[in-house]
């Protein structure tokens, strides 16, 4: 087949060049009807059939015929792959800029013990130089990123928490936060008015917490919480409700903001920081109003059932669990 192309195209040149000649007498517009169907035929002939995929390997491209300027051939071949060993380069910036940290001071937020400098961040050759696998470790520990992800095999960025039917991991989770001093933060998103009628709205929950400044800015590693709370379904909205009441234990306070894409986050496939930093400073809704009784709050929700999941805290032994933590840790 390669060995026709320079002989077809010198044809298929001579044909274009000639056609008036060839067919003069039988009319204008039967002769180009002619020759475009000449020419649709031998585009045919260059097109080959590779993995179940039709692909042109010869490209025709007619310009204007005003006998002044032609041109009749071009050949590309061109498929642009983006390098596996490049996007490693780029998620990895990607995951420090996402997180408040631009380019020029990953040197500087690094552990000491790598001994980067700013050079070493100059462009993305100067990155690939330093980057190995104690590198790629540390900054995924560092910000609970999947390595899986950054080697470019998954699109789940984060490592998440699944707390559905496992309360206890999470007061398990908050208590180590406190033994260690790190001010947690909870946040709930919900989109529109939620209704114990409606078994299509759920809550996302998403834990942050500091791990280090640049200059004045709070650097913070953030993790989602996996688990869609369906607000219709009883055993999920109490074991939801039953972390509320924790979290007000504990002086946790809940953001509670409306978000559209609030499951991408659960689902640990985008950055939160972006879209945090997006919303109205104005929080949309107060978790704590639907575990307070009437008599703590004037705007205190769903009170028909708020003993009821202070029963089930109690059966499933969730303020037990936490007090005997609290002591141990302040034993320590």
């Amino acid at each position: 087949m390669k060995g026709l192309l320079p002989i077809m195209r010198d044809f298929f040149i001579v044909l274009i060049e000639n056609r008036e000649w060839l067919f003069s007498g039988i009319g204008v517009t039967i002769t180009t009807v002619i020759t475009t169907t000449i020419i649709t035929a031998i585009i045919r002939i260059f097109k080959i059939k590779k993995n179940n995929k039709e692909q042109t390997v010869f490209n025709i491209n007619l310009l204007k015929d005003d006998n002044t300027e032609k041109q009749y051939t071009k050949l590309d071949f061109t498929e642009s792959t983006k390098s596996k060993v490049d996007l490693v380069v780029e998620r990895f910036i990607q995951i420090y800029e996402a997180h408040g940290i631009q380019q020029n001071q990953i040197a500087f937020f690094v552990d000491k013990k790598f001994n980067l400098q700013l050079r070493d961040f100059k462009d993305s050759e100067s990155i690939l130089q330093i980057l190995d696998d104690n590198l790629i470790k540390w900054t995924c520990e560092k910000f609970g990123i999947k390595k899986d992800w950054l080697d470019g095999t998954s699109n789940k960025i984060y490592e998440r928490k699944d707390y559905y039917k496992q309360v206890e991991h999470f007061i398990d989770d908050i208590c180590k936060f406190i033994k260690e001093g790190i001010e947690i933060e909870l946040f709930a998103f919900k989109e529109g008015e939620i209704d114990r009628e409606d078994d299509n709205q759920d809550v996302i929950l998403l834990l942050r917490y500091p791990i280090d400044k640049i200059n004045s800015k709070t650097i913070y590693k953030y993790v989602p919480v996996a688990n869609y709370w369906k607000w219709g379904y009883w055993r999920s909205r109490y074991q939801l409700k039953s972390i509320f009441y924790i979290c007000e234990r504990l002086h946790i306070f809940i953001k509670g903001y409306d978000l559209k894409e609030r499951r991408k986050i659960a689902d640990g496939i985008i950055f939160p920081e972006k879209l945090i930093e997006s919303i109205p400073i104005t929080l949309t809704w107060y978790p704590e109003d639907y575990i307070d009784l009437i008599s703590q709050s004037v705007q205190a929700k769903e009170t028909d059932e708020t003993e009821k999941v202070r029963e089930y805290i109690m059966t499933e032994k969730y303020l037990q669990q936490l007090n005997e933590l609290l002591k141990s840790t302040m034993h320590i």
